[in-house]
């Protein structure tokens, strides 16, 4: 009975490891996006503001 429940336990440890492993693996990937956007988003701003500073003049 004992080497069942510790079975059980270990097969739960070993799937929650995995799960907890999932989950850190997707929110790394979406900051990943998130950084790599970002820059693009400044630069897309900086050159608005650059051209229409050029209009002013």
């Amino acid at each position: 009975m004992a080497e069942i429940i510790a079975s059980i336990a270990g097969l739960a440890l070993v799937g929650t490891t995995f799960i907890v492993l999932g989950y850190a693996a997707r929110m790394r990937e979406k900051e990943m996006r998130r950084i790599t956007f970002e820059p693009v988003v400044l630069e897309f701003k900086r050159r608005q503001r650059r051209s229409a500073n050029s209009s002013q003049r």
